[in-house]
């Protein structure tokens, strides 16, 4: 059965609604820019339009509703795939040097952006939350780019062992791996600050 132009609008309208965020919490902390980010979210939905549409004219499978099982690790996919083409083409040298287009040479550049926006706390308490949200941030700075990308796509992004390694190429046993080494290096971490 053929879906109607209304049906796959609502879907995709839905799927944007449901994705955006968690895409772009994840382009930014690997571009390091909002805006480049947006971009390559932007460019993400596209395809996801394209591939839509693709699907909802063909009697083939997969239809629409079978692609919609897979669409979260599908958008991770094509997400991590476009901004590691923005990180190419932003600094082809550093890339091809270090095989890795995360890491900048300053140790600072990896950490996220950690703000703790509470309307009712008072100054020391806002103070101390500061404080242990920037050791927070200074420890996730420190984890490997591959253990903070794996980290992210399971806290932030929310997705299974077997979606992350869907979206890096890993096994998933290789994604517990990494997310049991991060884990247990920040807790290593924040126990000794």
């Amino acid at each position: 059965m053929e879906d109607s132009p209304d049906d796959l609008s609502d879907w995709l309208t839905d799927a944007v609604d449901c994705h955006e965020h968690r895409l772009l919490s994840y382009a930014k902390c690997l571009l390091r820019d909002r805006t480049t980010a947006q971009d390559a979210v932007q460019e993400t939905f596209l395809q996801l339009c394209r591939k839509a549409r693709e699907i909802a004219a063909s009697p083939d499978p997969p239809t629409l509703l079978e692609f919609a099982e897979r669409l979260t690790p599908w958008l991770f996919t094509v997400c991590r795939t476009r901004v590691i083409d923005m990180q190419r083409k932003r600094n082809p040298h550093s890339f091809a040097r270090s095989g890795t287009a995360t890491r900048s040479g300053d140790p600072n550049d990896d950490a996220p952006e950690a703000n703790v926006v509470d309307p009712s706390p008072m100054p020391e308490d806002t103070a101390i939350a500061d404080e242990e949200q920037q050791q927070v941030a200074d420890s996730i700075g420190n984890l490997t780019p591959r253990q903070r990308e794996i980290l992210q796509l399971r806290m932030q992004g929310g997705l299974s062992y077997r979606e992350i390694a869907d979206v890096t190429g890993l096994t998933p046993t290789n994604v517990g791996f990494h997310l049991h080494q991060a884990v247990a290096s920040l807790r290593q971490t924040l126990v000794n600050a």
